[in-house]
């Protein structure tokens, strides 16, 4: 098929234009059909029925949609000279589509839909051109659509790439910002820490040598008992059994029980609990020296149980300084920003300490030789630690065990921490040091996907890499390498 007109006016407007006016110039009606518009009027408008076909002369001529919802009308398509407005309301018979405005001052054949319908059935070269020229404004819409898709398809990719980066940059600055939120909880928790181990570490002191001095005291009573040499010894000798007692499981002291009874018929069931504890040898002097009635035994009982008093108020107190002394150290706030020199197994017996509620019913293995001081930020570093051993607790339950170890070579100490857990799925081990990334169960009651993630940064932030892996043995293992002359001075 070969269009000519709409091949002509595609490349020449003008030409096509002119050749269309001396056509309708023909007709007795041609001063009729030719009308001019200023810039700012309206051809026709949104939802009119079109009475008239509109060519385009010269001038420029904006089409506009309404958008939905909105009152404001939106330019959808600019129409040159040589443009057929109003086409697809035209060939259909349907409403306008657009409304068309204006933009530079024009000339418009304006011609009844009567008329042009005459002359389609009566001049056949009118024919002819109308349907180019219909052909013609189809094609040069269609490739503007086109052009106007790509350019729309380009707009959105990068309203994609900027979205994406946006989402990019606002998932940074939450996580900056848990992770600064977490800093300050870290930083109020460790100033709440150094004052409450300093407001317990002098009573528990004052308890310690108190403790101490009652001893003494208590001792020499019993070096200035007057009942005689014999029976001073085996009162002092049943209270250092008592300040020395082991502690015996409920079966042992149950099987003891039974056979003291044949022993001590006239005891009462709770002296002979206590006889029980007694050493054999303490046992013995009690038979030696024919103590046997319940008064008599009461007597010389009291003594040991005196001694267990003692020393459970001693272990006690020992057992609050050691507390105490590992949160001040774990804290460490008046040099929390500070590097120092430190043995780095002192942060993880203090960890140990202070997370033994957690681990208390684990078997804990520990192999931690000599190691070279390290230049290191003990707050931080202590920090490691404890998101490992409590990632780990959570991993195991209630039952489980933890292993610890440490050694050096030239370059670097490594200390690797293993548990008995199910592990890590082998897809989510490249995920476990990314922040808000958590394997935690939904019954853990606090678990930000921080924890690892802060770790990882405190151990590089030191020059050194942490890793984790899967034992064969089953459960996960933690390795942390730390340099032993990092860079960082």
């Amino acid at each position: 098929m070969d269009f000519k007109l709409s091949k002509k006016w595609i490349e020449d407007r003008k030409h096509v234009t002119e050749l269309i006016q001396r056509l309708f110039g023909d007709t007795s009606h041609s001063h009729n059909y030719l009308e001019h518009y200023e810039k700012n009027e309206i051809l026709l408008t949104e939802g009119q029925k079109l009475e008239h076909i509109y060519i385009l002369l010269d001038g420029v001529v904006e089409l506009y949609k309404k958008k939905p919802d909105l009152v404001t009308d939106f330019p959808i398509m600019r129409l040159e000279a040589g443009s057929f407005i109003g086409i697809i309301a035209f060939t259909t018979g349907e409403l306008s589509l657009t409304t068309c405005k204006v933009i530079e001052p024009s000339s418009v054949l304006k011609i009844p839909d009567e008329e042009v319908r005459r002359l389609l059935k009566e001049n056949e070269r009118f024919k002819g051109y109308m349907d180019e020229l219909i052909l013609a404004n189809l094609l040069d819409r269609f490739r503007n659509t086109i052009i106007l898709q790509m350019k729309l398809n380009s707009v959105n990719s990068k309203l994609r790439d900027e979205r994406n980066e946006s989402q990019r940059a606002f998932m940074e600055l939450k996580e900056a910002q848990n992770r600064l939120i977490y800093q300050e909880k870290m930083a109020t928790l460790g100033q709440l820490v150094a004052g409450f181990a300093h407001e317990v570490n002098n009573p528990t002191a004052s308890l310690l040598r108190s403790t101490e001095t009652l001893e003494e005291k208590i001792s020499e009573l019993m070096d200035r008992l007057e009942d005689g040499e014999g029976d001073q010894k085996l009162l002092k000798s049943l209270y250092e059994a008592g300040k020395n007692a082991p502690y015996s499981d409920t079966s042992t002291i149950r099987k003891r029980t039974k056979s003291l009874k044949d022993l001590f018929p006239k005891a009462a069931p709770s002296q002979l609990r206590m006889l029980a504890q007694l050493p054999d040898d303490r046992v013995e002097l009690l038979q030696k020296n024919k103590i046997y009635d319940v008064d008599s035994l009461e007597f010389y009982l009291h003594h040991f149980e005196l001694g267990k008093m003692f020393q459970n108020i001693e272990s006690a107190g020992t057992r609050i300084a050691g507390l105490v002394k590992s949160l001040k150290s774990y804290s460490r706030t008046d040099t929390e920003s500070m590097w120092e020199e430190i043995d780095i197994r002192e942060g993880i017996h203090d960890t140990l300490q202070l997370t033994s509620n957690r681990i208390k019913y684990y078997d804990i293995n520990l192999d931690l030789p000599e190691l070279p001081l390290l230049r290191v930020n003990p707050a931080a570093l202590n920090q490691v630690w404890t998101n490992i051993i409590l990632n780990s607790a959570d991993a195991m339950g209630k039952n489980g065990s933890l292993s610890i170890r440490s050694n050096f070579d030239e370059e670097s100490v490594w200390v690797s921490i293993q548990d008995s857990g199910p592990g890590i799925q082998e897809e989510l081990l490249d995920k476990i040091f990314e922040s808000n990334f958590s394997t935690k169960k939904s019954e853990v009651k606090f678990g930000l996907g921080l924890g690892l993630s802060i770790s990882k940064n405190i151990v590089e932030q030191h020059g050194g890499t942490i890793s984790v892996n899967n034992s064969s043995k089953g459960g996960a293992i933690f390795a942390i390498r730390l340099p032993i002359k990092p860079e960082r001075e």
